[in-house]
């Protein structure tokens, strides 16, 4: 894992955090508060599965790689290789 990247992330999702409750309280008389509040939950949403993703562990990579190349079935794509 990236500790630089998982750190930027972090980051940015806090940044995201404070953004949003910042515009919790307008949420109720504006509807561009309303749009920038839910542009920045995907946004946040987005970094949150990033995070998830450089998270997983460099051995889990290795072992799902091995697993699916590992199959012993014929796949349809076999019989076309070029």
């Amino acid at each position: 894992m990236s500790s630089q990247k998982a750190h930027k992330l972090r980051q940015t999702i806090l940044k995201y955090n404070t953004e949003m409750s910042k515009l919790k309280d307008e949420l109720i008389y504006s509807q561009e508060a309303n749009i920038k509040y839910n542009k920045l939950v995907i946004k946040k949403a987005v970094c949150r599965q990033e995070l998830a993703a450089e998270k997983r562990n460099l051995l889990q990579k290795i072992m799902n790689k091995l697993h699916l190349n590992s199959s012993k079935e014929k796949l349809i794509c076999d019989y076309f290789k070029s």
